[in-house]
């Protein structure tokens, strides 16, 4: 696999733009995080001095000129020490890494799930393209894919609140449930993620649906399909047999791009069901003025983003090629 070395430098300045607007977005905040702190409405630290809040400037290295604080930043990047929470006293790595783990579990769920979804429904809705199924199915995915994702949230919040109220419809496991590798507590946290992971499934499918019934009336049209059908093979054999293999590599693509996609809804849907992830945490950063945090979430988000775009075209450039 060949990688373009024009490619490699334009995503490396495009990283280097993204994390300098990483640092200049939460001090733009009209915000003070440590009188935040001082305040009534802080939860770990309250009633903090003038010379404490000073002190915390100067640890934070908030007391220093803006080209200094960039300079630490970026050496914070390339080292991998992001530093420390001021909201929450613990290092942001640390932080991060303890919400990711439910970010990712509903994110690579909802994607599976959506594949394959995709994938059937796709090429059964191509091969019934002539008749009502494939032209309303077709209709409904496509009006379902300009609702916003909150909205979406929404819906399946009151949902699943009204007509399946088993299922929890907030956080991620039940408070003061202790998490152990048993059945009960493994069943508690699927149980928290069904909501969300449907919501992510819901709000990504539509796209790899007309994705896949797009792939598949286009290779219907081909010249080895009519040679096919000469055969006596069916468009349904034909579909699953000969088109599906050709419309892999734009599913791989596609696939990756939809991690980013999914991930950055994921951000919404969270906090609709208050889902104990990135999402919920960047809110959580944002109301409490946490730069370091506030740096670390964003940075996180933008190696993912920009990585996945990376592997996706370079996938591109190989197919030309070859």
């Amino acid at each position: 696999m060949k990688i373009s070395k024009k490619l490699v430098i334009r995503y490396f300045i495009l990283f280097f733009i993204v994390i300098s607007i990483n640092f200049i977005l939460p001090r733009l905040m009209k915000a003070d995080p440590f009188l935040f702190l001082s305040s009534e409405g802080a939860d770990d630290i309250s009633g903090l001095s003038e010379k404490q809040i000073e002190q915390y400037y100067i640890y934070y290295g908030l007391d220093r000129p803006l080209w200094q604080q960039y300079l630490f930043y970026l050496k914070s990047i390339f080292t991998g020490n992001l530093g420390f929470s001021i909201s929450k006293t613990l290092p942001v790595t640390t932080i991060i890494f303890s919400h990711i783990t439910w970010t990712i579990s509903i994110v690579l769920s909802s994607l599976t799930i959506t594949i394959f979804l995709g994938i059937f429904l796709g090429i059964i809705s191509a091969y019934n393209r002539e008749n009502l199924f494939g032209k309303y199915t077709y209709l409904f995915f496509v009006t379902l894919s300009q609702i916003p994702p909150f909205l979406i949230g929404f819906g399946i919040l009151v949902i699943g609140a009204f007509y399946i109220p088993s299922l929890p419809i907030a956080g991620g496991i039940t408070p003061f449930l202790k998490f152990e590798w048993k059945y009960e507590v493994l069943l508690d946290i699927l149980k928290h993620a069904i909501l969300p992971t449907l919501t992510l499934i819901v709000v990504r499918f539509p796209h790899f649906f007309m994705l896949i019934r797009g792939k598949m009336i286009v290779e219907m049209s081909k010249r080895y399909a009519f040679i096919e059908k000469a055969k006596g093979f069916n468009d349904m054999y034909i579909l699953c047999k000969h088109c599906l293999k050709n419309a892999i590599t734009p599913l791989i693509t596609e696939a990756l791009l939809s991690i980013a996609l999914i991930l950055q809804g994921s951000l919404i849907v969270e906090n609709v069901f208050k889902y104990p992830g990135i999402g919920r945490l960047l809110k959580e950063a944002v109301f409490a003025r946490d730069y370091p945090l506030l740096q670390g979430i964003f940075l996180f988000m933008v190696c993912i983003t920009l990585g996945i775009s990376l592997i996706s075209e370079i996938i591109k450039e190989n197919e030309k090629i070859g």
